[in-house]
């Protein structure tokens, strides 16, 4: 069962998806990035860095869409976490399942409008975000469980 899913571009990092990962109490981790995926260093980097005892997968877009049949079917907690907005609206168009998206970090870049305290958008990210909320999905930026969440209703 998909527990989580999140849009941070850090992919794995420690204390944030550490606390999410025992907040879920999850079992597998799925990335989904095409950059991460197609580069060996990278993923053997996100391989090293995750929890112990925990699975993880690393998929690209493509990837990702043709097994969520599958992923939809396991018997394990997972969190699903995503480099791109690019990313998730791909997804969430190929699976309508995907109903609810938290938005942890994206990179501060020039032109970036800020949404929440780790959250800035560019105009291809707002673009995307729209194009999520538009298609019904429930977005909101939280950064670790503790924090409040934040209804993203509009960009």
């Amino acid at each position: 069962m998909i527990k989580l899913v999140r849009l941070d571009y850090r992919l794995i990092h420690g204390q944030i998806l550490a606390a999410w990962v025992n907040h879920l109490s999850a079992q597998r981790i799925i990335l989904v990035d095409d950059a991460a995926a197609n580069d060996e260093m990278k993923s053997a980097t996100l391989k090293l860095a995750k929890p112990a005892g925990i699975r993880l997968n690393i998929f690209t877009v493509e990837k990702t869409i043709a097994k969520m049949p599958k992923i939809l079917e396991l018997n394990e907690n997972i969190m699903m976490v995503f480099g791109t907005t690019a990313a998730l609206v791909a997804v969430c168009k190929a699976c309508p399942a995907i109903r609810e998206v938290q938005y942890g970090a994206t990179f501060n870049k020039d032109g970036s409008k800020q949404v929440d305290e780790s959250v800035f958008l560019d105009e291809s990210e707002q673009a995307d975000t729209r194009e999520l909320l538009a298609m019904g999905v429930k977005i909101y930026s939280q950064q670790t469980p503790s924090k409040r969440k934040l209804d993203i209703t509009a960009v």
